[in-house]
């Protein structure tokens, strides 16, 4: 099949673009956990998103409490799991198969999200006209029981890379050229370590075979050999006489120390590559760790938080608030960083705590900013230096002068009167 068709041409189609089909020989879904890489890249990413806390802010980037709020998203997000145990499911579906999807229950009166009911996303489908100008999801429960039907508006559907706003695309779609050469690095080296490289050359002693005697003396050979391993003897007569041909080890080190593979799996799946054991030697440890979480991770921070915003904000909400994901514990200001910005006046004390992930006083004190006496504003330097050279100059003038009415009064008669 051609790789881009009308988005709404046929369901088959549609599937098979977008999840593990017999049509494609491809990597996505729950099979591509059967590469290591892969399984890792996705244990990074997914637990990531679920190990950092969901939490509330306002526009000015003020940490607001909402109980609800957090219970929802950090603490038991559907009636059987913890809210940690979701978001990976869904992070990994979501990697795996390119969308993840859960149901969310509503208070009847108040309108205000539950709790979210999860389902693997093979149990969903998005139904809409041709145009896709109007859409809904089918939900087909896995134990059999009654189809139902659910607006956009009360569905979570993440989707980290979409072309069409409606369906997502799993990146190991685009790497199966690189999945498949690792698997046949793999299985050449196992082939090594199993029987040895078992090819090689016999020779007829005293014989000239015909075609077809040559083919039926090496299957008779290769007879002989079936169920043996690396190391088994070769039982030969006199009249063959067998050369195994050498193998240059080189090759097989250049197969167990060929990083490429990996390291374009952790590109695409925007992982740092030293967490797959590829190493980087023009970068610290820490320096990648911190490019990660502040460039890579917001890629799926955004699209997750900006879902959740539509869905369980009403409008009035979406005005004035927003989600993030606070990943303070790890990008947390040191204490000395955050003492500077705050002797200096640029934050408050509370700011200060905040942005070290700890939690703000509320005092009264430390919502003031402090102000040093021994700064002034640019655009008043000039005016500043002037008036205090004035005083200097007058202050020299009056002691110099002194004061004859002090004098007079401490009975100290001048010189020369």
């Amino acid at each position: 099949m051609a790789f881009f068709q009308p988005l709404g041409s046929t369901k088959e189609q549609v599937q098979e673009l977008l999840y593990d089909t017999p049509s494609r020989n491809s990597y996505v879904g729950i099979k591509g956990l059967k590469n290591s890489d892969v399984l890792t890249a996705t244990t990074i990413v997914a637990g990531d998103i679920a190990r950092f806390p969901i939490i509330k802010k306002d526009l000015d980037g003020n940490i607001m409490q909402d109980e609800k709020l957090n219970y929802l998203m950090n603490v038991r997000s559907t009636k059987q799991t913890t809210a940690h145990a979701w978001k990976f499911a869904m992070a990994v579906n979501t990697i795996l198969c390119g969308n993840s999807y859960s149901r969310i229950l509503r208070d009847p009166v108040t309108n205000e999200a539950l709790e979210y009911e999860f389902y693997p996303p093979s149990s969903v489908d998005i139904v809409s006209n041709d145009n896709y100008e109007t859409y809904h999801y089918m939900i087909y429960p896995p134990n059999g029981s009654k189809q139902i039907r659910c607006e956009p508006e009360d569905m979570i559907h993440w989707k980290f890379f979409s072309h069409d706003t409606i369906y997502g695309r799993s990146p190991l779609l685009s790497l199966d050229d690189e999945i498949n050469l690792q698997d046949s690095g793999i299985a050449t080296l196992l082939k090594f370590f199993r029987d040895g490289f078992s090819s090689g050359i016999l020779k007829m002693k005293g014989a000239q075979l015909s075609g077809d005697a040559r083919k039926k003396a090496r299957i008779e050979f290769e007879k002989s050999r079936e169920g043996s391993t690396g190391g088994s003897p070769i039982i030969l007569d006199s009249t063959m006489d067998y050369t195994p041909l050498e193998v240059d080890t080189n090759v097989l080190g250049l197969i167990n120390s060929n990083n490429y593979s990996t390291a374009q799996i952790a590109k695409c799946m925007r992982v740092p590559a030293h967490k797959l054991a590829v190493t980087n030697p023009n970068q610290s440890v820490k320096q990648l760790n911190d490019d990660y979480i502040l460039n890579d991770l917001p890629y799926y921070f955004n699209a997750i938080t900006s879902e959740h915003q539509m869905k369980i904000f009403n409008d009035d909400d979406r005005h004035k608030f927003t989600l993030e994901f606070d990943t303070r514990s790890v990008t947390g200001m040191n204490p000395e960083e955050a003492l500077k910005l705050y002797n200096g006046g640029v934050i408050t004390g509370d700011q200060a705590l905040m942005y070290m992930g700890k939690s703000p006083t509320h005092d009264a004190d430390m919502q003031r900013r402090k102000f040093s006496l021994n700064y002034v504003w640019a655009d008043k330097a000039e005016e500043y230096q002037a008036t205090s050279n004035t005083k200097q100059k007058a202050g020299e003038k009056d002691e110099g002068n002194g004061d004859s009415s002090a004098d007079d009064d401490n009975g100290i008669a001048r010189v020369g009167e």
